[in-house]
């Protein structure tokens, strides 16, 4: 099926009207193509906004005030009445400003407490069982035990699901940014904004959303893991940032932040190399190890590792980035070596080119 044909699909599947296994076939694809899965987002976030606005919303006081004030003020020339499309096209873009604004009326009026609903088990809002219509305030803490998980609304912009046995805090939440505490455990965040405003805060470093879906999991001693499945995430600890992608994985540690990214279908004997990189640094022999077990789908892997190496290194690994994707326009293997921004940042876009519709 083409892009195409998936987008016809995509109302049918979002209401869940489609044949089991025509649904499987635009799930496969969507999971693959990530110009269809952002079209996907776009239209679960609007069908969320729509399902999450109020019957009826009161407007102010001196409103119909005002609106009088501005037709006595205005000259009114005659005009056609408008064609049929005119007037659809009219109503369309009323409907529009009218999701939008509710929207954005619920953003703020809901920005201090989130609904929470319980899934399973007995989840607390600090001493509060989690019953209907529960909500989590600023500075508050959401715990489940072994036995329970419970949903988080994130002021109309996503959810997070909490898995069991974590903490999560909500720390602030206003128009420009949304940001919570995972201080232990488990959570799945599917956020459908624009990116940048939604924030994750652990013991290794920050996650900051950048229109995605993700895993996040924090153990005891604070290290954890990062496992995108849908976009992106920018992962950050005292000005070390790492830039996951969807299918890569990255580990984090306590009090030094992320790890260097990678597949999450990759060797063991990758996975176990990049440890030694993370832990011991980049020595000779720990880079030789990760270019030897790297294969042709760790891109990922190999751009990350290239500022991290010294300059008498890096050669090699951009050449074995090259071999895997080739060197873009504009850009020169000395100017990569030299760490050349625009470039790096070019080669990045030819590995990934739905980057640009996601950031």
């Amino acid at each position: 099926m083409t892009c195409n044909d998936i987008r016809k699909l995509l109302d049918d599947f979002v209401d869940g009207n489609l044949p089991a296994e025509e649904a499987a076939r635009v799930r496969a694809h969507v999971d693959g193509c990530a110009e269809c899965a952002r079209e996907l987002v776009a239209l679960e976030s609007l069908r969320a906004a729509t399902a999450a606005l109020p019957n009826e919303i009161d407007p102010d006081t001196d409103l119909w005030q005002n609106i009088a004030t501005e037709i006595a003020s205005t000259k009114v020339t005659p005009m056609r009445r408008p064609s049929l499309w005119l007037r659809g096209a009219m109503v369309a873009a009323a409907a529009a400003l009218v999701v939008v604004g509710a929207r954005e009326w619920r953003m703020r009026t809901h920005s201090t407490g989130w609904e929470v609903t319980r899934i399973a088990g007995a989840p607390v809002i600090e001493s509060r069982g989690v019953q209907e219509n529960a909500t989590l305030r600023q500075g508050e803490w959401l715990r489940t035990d072994e036995n329970s998980s419970a949903r988080v609304d994130v002021a109309n912009i996503g959810r997070v699901t909490v898995g069991p046995e974590s903490a999560v805090r909500l720390k602030g939440s206003s128009d420009k940014e949304h940001r919570i505490e995972l201080a232990r455990g488990e959570m799945e965040a599917f956020i459908w904004a624009p990116p940048r405003l939604f924030f994750v805060d652990t013991p290794s470093g920050v996650a900051e959303d950048l229109g995605c879906r993700y895993n996040l999991a924090v153990d005891e001693d604070g290290n954890g893991a990062l496992d995108v499945t849908l976009g992106f995430v920018s992962f950050e600890r005292d000005g070390r940032e790492v830039i996951v992608p969807a299918g890569a994985r990255c580990e984090l540690r306590a009090g030094k932040g992320p790890g260097t990214p990678h597949e999450s279908g990759a060797s063991r004997e990758l996975q176990e190399a990049l440890d030694r990189v993370d832990v011991e640094g980049a020595t000779p022999e720990n880079v030789t190890a990760v270019l030897h077990a790297s294969s042709s789908t760790d891109g990922v892997t190999l751009w990350h590792l290239i500022p991290r190496v010294d300059e008498n290194l890096r050669g090699e690994v951009v050449d074995a980035l090259a071999a895997r994707v080739p060197l873009p326009k504009e850009t020169s293997r000395d100017g990569v070596i030299a760490l050349d921004t625009r470039m790096l940042e070019r080669w990045w876009d030819a590995m990934y080119p739905s980057w640009s519709h996601w950031n």
